[in-house]
């Protein structure tokens, strides 16, 4: 086997990784607004009758095209990253980092299960600890076979899966979850809220579609652990040509796959398997070629001089990304569902509102997050996980460098 990527040490952080985690929740959020918004549950022709204008024309194809399925990809890939660094620095202090990274998904199902059932069906970490489960065994497979298993769950299996709902018989018409959706978060209380909530998220977790949607979660959670095996994420600059190569192959898939995803090509509207499997096939290599794409071109604008304080920008974001994930939520909820006495914008911001919303909202949270971090050590949701895994109280806040003679001792 070749030599694999190593860890920094116990207590140093990646800030790559970190800024790339911070990247992806720029996009996660501004993917997650037009669910909270309730574009997600209106049907085309709703949606083109209340936001047909040019800008909101533009502004939709846009993250469909380049931001949804992408950026959630790609915090789903760093998740599979973060396992091979945390059990790395658990051996290097010597605990046993396999059931301390178990105790450590336990609690964070825990947490996705409250967030999904208690405010947002569409919660991921729930799922992530599920999937999690095997990344300790995928730790034991070649990087050869670790990469065929994460092409195939992250690409081909939802592929197939696309193909067989399509030969599958039509079921019969049922419950419109889309329309119960939209009505009970935009106009209900808190208890018709966790109604339809709690509908919606078995509705989505009982159809075929699914296990395509999970069994690609552990692809790219798969080929996050092989990034983490194979690529010194602390020498970035070693691995500079196989960056470039991976921005220009992921761009051109990206390019291709999300044309057929954004412009809706080769719908297979008279049930055909094999045009079904095709569009999929290409769309979920679209979608993970950008992913790949953002990726390494983030980490080559990193290595320049130039650029690294742009990149740099983003990860204090990175660092609080469990905080700041759920934060997102609590405003989703509060600025478009009608319960919370906030704005109740459901139904009534457009995907060109939003996306300036994103861009605006994404840099507040930065804002706050240096702030925060200049006086604690983790985000809230942070340091509560790891009091939970650790089972010891963390200490919180930054301690300030001992001051000798007049001079600051360095930590």
């Amino acid at each position: 086997m070749k030599a694999e990527g190593t860890a920094a040490g116990p207590a140093e952080r990646l800030e790559f990784v970190d800024a790339l985690r911070g990247f992806a929740l720029l996009g996660v959020f501004w993917a997650n607004l037009l669910i909270f918004s309730g574009i997600t549950y209106m049907t085309g022709a709703q949606r083109d009758s209340a936001f047909g204008g040019p800008l909101d024309s533009i502004a939709y194809t846009f993250e469909r095209f380049f931001i949804e399925n992408k950026f959630i990809g790609l915090f789903s890939l760093l998740f599979g990253v973060s396992f091979w660094l945390f059990i790395g620095r658990a051996r290097s202090r010597g605990d046993a980092g396999t059931g301390l990274f178990y105790r450590r998904i336990g609690w964070l199902f825990v947490i996705g299960l409250a967030h999904g059932w208690l405010l947002w069906a569409f919660d991921v970490l729930r799922f992530y600890a599920l999937w999690a489960v095997l990344l300790p065994l995928c730790a034991l497979a070649t990087p050869r076979a670790l990469l065929g298993i994460a092409l195939a769950c992250a690409v081909a299996v939802p592929a197939a899966v696309s193909g067989m709902q399509a030969w599958l018989p039509s079921s019969p018409p049922g419950a419109d979850f889309d329309a119960l959706a939209l009505a009970a978060f935009s106009e209900g209380s808190y208890a018709e809220v966790l109604k339809a909530n709690w509908l919606y998220d078995w509705y989505l977790t009982l159809s075929v579609g699914q296990i395509a949607y999970q069994v690609a979660v552990f692809g790219r959670l798969a080929l996050g652990l092989l990034v983490a095996r194979t690529i010194q994420l602390g020498s970035l600059q070693a691995h500079r040509r196989l960056l470039r190569r991976l921005v220009v192959a992921g761009a051109a898939a990206g390019v291709i796959g999300n044309t057929v995803f954004a412009g809706g090509l080769l719908s297979p509207a008279d049930g055909s398997a094999p045009l079904a499997f095709l569009r999929r096939l290409l769309t979920e290599t679209g979608h993970l070629g950008f992913t790949v794409a953002y990726a390494s071109g983030l980490a080559l604008l990193f290595l320049s001089a130039a650029w690294r304080p742009a990149v740099r920008v983003f990860a204090p974001v990175g660092r609080m990304a469990l905080t700041w994930y759920l934060v997102q939520t609590l405003f989703g909820v509060w600025l478009f569902y009608g319960f919370t006495g906030g704005p109740s914008l459901m139904g009534r911001a457009g995907p060109a509102s939003l996306a300036a919303l994103a861009v605006a909202g994404f840099a507040v949270q930065i804002l706050l997050a240096r702030a925060w971090l200049g006086r604690f050590r983790f985000g809230p949701a942070e340091w509560l996980w790891r009091t939970l895994t650790y089972w010891k109280v963390q200490s919180f806040m930054v301690r300030p460098a001992p001051v000798l003679a007049g001079r600051e001792t360095p930590r």
